[in-house]
């Protein structure tokens, strides 16, 4: 990192006292806090395929040089999760706070970036790279908070576990297999989950399901259509389905979530010009609110092409799941990570703020479904900067991410903390 580039992260609250006294956030930590985030920039875990393991081994170095009991999980060849523990005083009476946020990004795609996607860079108060802000900044955030309460962990009680996971992206594989193997961490625990949140708390969001229908026809020369079976002309029906679908469930609004929703997003057929098409395929995505069954999406496909049956007994499709379903998830807002969570805001940032929904799907689901473990998504950044060129997160919020989850730490795991 440059100084230059050192400079350009201004100033920005340096001492802050988080219930313990010696929490000073300095300019060393500042500085590792970019070096980490430039770092995991740097590392291209595009997914697919993913191939996380290097940044995982980053991760794990760095705890470990901070007293954490680090350990990478590699479930597939060049897949891999880091898991960092470190234990506080009566590390089995006392809570388990979990930080939990994913290694693997969306690819950069064929378009030009104004800055490399993997070569980070500040410019106007922003750091951009891919990853920066879905969910390295977050991530980053998270290693930082942990040297910043470092010289108060005398005063803490419990454990704290950060686990960097992969396969986020296509169906959260990373946190499920993390989730199998932590037979020793079946305590109470809590959680925070690092996605662009805007620094504001979210207690659920909609499920997700995305699947591909494709049609196989019958190729023949252009020249003479009837000898051939054309795959296009039913998914361009399917598509039309889709949209009148998407305008049906606006009629099913959640009170947190807001509405399902569906959409056309990939198309694919045809070899040609003058060939008729043999084959072609949709993929699609079905974004679920709690009250709507796992196989809904299933039976909202099926009731079309019940339909083109009805038209052609002999028509036939097939529906392949694209990733891994995930629920919709909800907790309370009463629960005490959410109150926690609202108090670290409150006093990093001086706003009250109120539970709120998230549109997209996050590994909040698995931890709370399958790890029954309350939780909380909250990070630096916000959607609309995510999945897109030039992707970044301001500087100013990846600070008081770090803030705000060093604050929480001191709150769920102090000696003296309230229930």
């Amino acid at each position: 990192m440059s100084a230059n580039e050192k400079d350009q992260f201004g100033d920005g609250p340096k001492i802050i006292n988080i219930h313990t006294k010696g929490i000073v956030f300095t300019e060393e930590i500042r500085e590792a806090l970019l070096q980490d985030l430039y770092d995991l920039i740097a590392i291209d875990t595009s997914n697919p395929p993913g191939q996380e393991l290097e940044a995982a081994k980053l991760v794990q170095a760095r705890m470990a040089s901070l007293g954490f009991t680090c350990s990478i999980q590699e479930f597939a060849p060049m897949r891999a999760n880091a898991v960092c523990r470190i234990p506080f005083s009566q590390p089995e009476e006392g809570p388990c706070l979990i930080f939990n946020s994913h290694l693997d990004v969306v690819p950069p795609g064929q378009v030009n970036w104004t800055y490399p996607p993997f070569d980070a860079k500040i410019s106007n108060g922003r750091i951009y790279g891919r990853g920066a802000c879905d969910a390295k900044g977050s991530l980053a955030a998270m290693m930082a908070a942990v040297r910043l309460i470092s010289p108060c962990s005398r005063n803490l009680q419990g454990e704290l576990i950060l686990t960097a996971v992969a396969a986020e992206e296509t169906g959260g594989l990373g946190t499920q297999f993390w989730l199998k193997s932590r037979r020793e961490d079946l305590r109470p625990s809590m959680a925070i989950v690092g996605e662009p949140s805007g620094l504001k708390p979210v207690i659920g969001h909609k499920g997700v399901s995305r699947r591909k229908l494709s049609v196989h026809g019958r190729s023949a020369h252009s020249s003479d259509p009837s000898q051939g079976r054309n795959a296009i002309y039913p998914v361009a029906r399917l598509a039309l389905f889709i949209e009148e679908l998407n305008k049906r469930l606006g009629k099913n609004s959640h009170p947190l979530l807001g509405l399902p929703v569906v959409s056309a997003n990939v198309i694919r057929g045809g070899v040609k010009d003058n060939i008729i098409p043999e084959y072609c395929e949709l993929q699609m995505d079905r974004r679920r609110v709690p009250g709507e069954g796992k196989d809904q999406f299933d039976r909202e496909l099926n009731e079309w092409g019940e339909s083109m049956m009805a038209e052609d007994p002999s028509f036939k499709w097939q529906i392949e799941i694209l990733g891994e379903d995930k629920e919709p998830a909800i907790i309370s807002p009463d629960e005490p990570v959410v109150r926690k969570a609202i108090e670290a805001i409150y006093e990093v940032t001086g706003r009250r703020e109120t539970p709120r929904g998230f549109v997209a799907a996050t590994d909040m689901t698995f931890l709370i479904h399958q790890g029954n473990i309350p939780t909380v998504i909250l990070g630096p950044g916000h959607l609309a900067q995510t999945h897109i060129v030039d992707e970044f997160v301001e500087l100013n919020q990846l600070e008081q991410a770090v803030l705000i989850y060093s604050h929480l730490i001191t709150l769920v795991l102090s000696k003296d903390r309230m229930a």
